[in-house]
């Protein structure tokens, strides 16, 4: 089956022919350009910014009168051709506080009521001021004036073959194409739109102008006082600045945050200043709170939180500038001496040497057992840098403890203006003495069954003075006594004293040598009680005596037997 398709092939070609006289077309509405700004025409100053103009052709397509049958043939169908633009040549032309970046920009052909967005980059001056200005676009384009010439030929025939799929038929098309050549004539059309655009003012825009930095040292609470300008055209009104800090630093709210602002913003410590004009200088206080303890110059960030003149709650650009922070306190241990000792209270004295100088300083002590600190601050006060300074502690040593060196830890707390911190914990080492011991000497005797005072020689063989001293005997069978301590006084290392204790020995007591417990009750160093381990007192039982009583009368028959017995031998 043969299909017949025309297709209407339009040849533009453009012959060089005899201008003749002709009588132009008439109809109404012609082609036209008209443009205007996508979007806001509002620029900033100092911006370079993507303007975009909107181009369009308003005609519409309206009533034609034709010179004769020939153009009216020609046109009919295609009166679309009347009421397009070609040729459109658009270009911006800035003027002294406006400069556009952007070529003339070309478009081969505008239809009716078919806008075009083109871009055009443009760069506002930073000393231009506010106001309307006004861009200059030129367009240029060409418009169908009348038909020059129109030929046309007879209609050929052109056959294609095709194979049909999956068979082997084959089917033969046949094309018939009318072919015509033609001339129009244009005119060129051109002028001038105006584009405005408006420059804002300035809006709210901070400008550091001073800082004054107070106490801003490492691990530290600090003051910085920030002076800003607005540098804006606009009134930030309601204002308050805010503090922005970077990692290690905590800005803290101040009492003159007085007229609280709805914003995410204000959840940072913010300062009141009221009314901020154009040109106007504010100041403002922050408190900051320094975790980091290194030197150094930090970036911290000030911003203006406002209402606008329309009342809405807006926010300026922060600015930056830098704050020197000193290094955080430190200090060095020089020595530790220690008068602790095993199961006993005693002094540890810590000689130390601040890096810089500090108010209201302490130094805290912290151990673990068998050490227990009983005083855990010494209080210095102020103190200089380099200078040394000495801290007493109280510490004691369980019985567990074992005359070794422990570690422990020493930091200073100060006062930074209205707050307290700590230094870094340093290691020292605390030294626990061996217990105080003594020596028993002498072995005194005392016969069964009878009571005497017994003597015995007790040495300090510690390493510090007792005072107050009294030993005390723990009685045991066969023993018994009304009083079982004794006086000793003041010891001193490697000093000796006599004690004396009045015991009495069960009659029926072997003799041989006991040892009992004998303790120390004493005053340590710290003046506190302390009693020392039990050291063996040794006592020697000898067998009983017989009574003096019995002797005598023994005595006396035996010198009355003797003298019967000499009598006896002179009769």
């Amino acid at each position: 089956m043969k299909v017949k398709n025309i297709l209407l092939v339009i040849i533009l070609s453009f012959l060089v022919v005899i201008a003749m006289p002709v009588q132009a077309l008439k109809y109404e509405d012609r082609p036209n350009v008209t443009a205007y700004i996508a979007g806001a025409n509002h620029l900033d100053r100092g911006e370079k910014k993507t303007v975009y103009i909107t181009v369009y052709n308003p005609a519409e397509r309206k009533k034609v009168d034709y010179f004769d049958q020939e153009e009216a043939t020609f046109f009919a169908g295609r009166e679309d051709m009347l009421f397009t633009a070609y040729n459109v040549e658009v270009k911006l032309e800035g003027n002294e506080y406006i400069e556009v970046k952007t070529p003339a920009q070309k478009i081969p052909a505008l239809p009716p009521l078919q806008p075009v967005n083109l871009a055009f980059v443009v760069k506002v001056k930073d000393e231009a001021k506010a106001g309307k200005y006004e861009l200059k676009l030129k367009v240029r384009f060409d418009r169908i004036d009348d038909l020059a010439y129109l030929d046309t030929y007879s209609p050929q025939l052109f056959p294609v073959q095709k194979t049909v799929q999956n068979s082997n038929e084959t089917i033969t098309y046949e094309y018939e194409v009318l072919t015509e050549r033609y001339k129009l004539k244009y005119k060129e059309e051109s002028g001038d739109i105006t584009i405005p655009v408006y420059i804002e003012e300035r809006e709210v825009k901070l400008e550091v102008v001073n800082v004054s930095a107070e106490n801003m040292v490492g691990k530290s609470k600090g003051k910085l006082v920030v002076e800003v300008r607005n540098v804006g055209e606009k009134t930030a009104k309601n204002a308050h600045l805010v503090l922005e800090t970077p990692s290690g630093f905590k800005a803290m709210q101040t009492p003159t945050l007085t007229m609280p602002i709805r914003s995410v913003s204000t959840s940072l410590p913010a300062y009141y200043v009221g009314e901020l004009r154009p040109n106007e200088v504010a100041k403002a206080i922050f408190y900051v709170r320094i975790d980091t303890k290194d030197e150094g110059n930090y970036t911290f960030k000030v911003k203006a939180v406002y209402l606008d003149e329309y009342g809405n709650i807006a926010e300026s650009d922060p600015v930056p500038f830098g704050v020197y922070v000193s290094k955080a306190p430190d200090f060095v241990v020089k020595s530790v001496e220690s008068k602790v000792f095993v199961n006993a209270k005693g002094g540890v004295v810590v000689a130390l040497v601040p890096s810089t100088d500090l108010d209201d300083a302490c130094v805290y002590l912290t151990t673990k057992p068998p050490l227990s600190v009983l005083s855990a601050e010494y209080y210095l006060g102020d103190v200089q840098a380099g200078k040394e300074y000495t801290a007493v502690f109280k510490v004691q040593a369980s019985d567990e403890a074992k005359p070794v060196t422990y570690p422990a830890e020493i930091k200073l707390k100060y006062r930074s203006l209205d707050e307290y911190f700590y230094t870094d914990a340093k290691s020292i080492g605390i030294k626990v003495n061996p217990k105080m011991k003594f020596e028993v000497y002498n072995i005194p005797k005392i016969a069964a069954g009878s009571e005497g005072i017994v003597t015995f020689t007790i040495k300090n063989v510690g390493n510090f003075t007792i005072r107050e001293a009294t030993g005390r005997l723990t009685i045991t069978d066969p023993f018994s006594s009304s009083d079982d301590t004794a006086y000793i006084g003041t010891l001193k290392p490697g000093q000796t004293a006599e004690i004396k204790f009045r015991l009495s020995v069960d009659a029926d007591a072997t003799p041989k040598k006991y040892g009992l417990n004998l303790e120390v009750k004493y005053k340590d160093l710290e003046d506190e009680w302390a009693i020392s381990e039990p050291t063996k007192a040794v006592i020697e039982v000898t067998p009983p005596q017989p009574p003096y009583g019995a002797i005598a009368v023994v005595a006396i028959i035996a010198i009355v037997a003797v003298a019967y017995y000499l009598r006896r031998l002179k009769k």
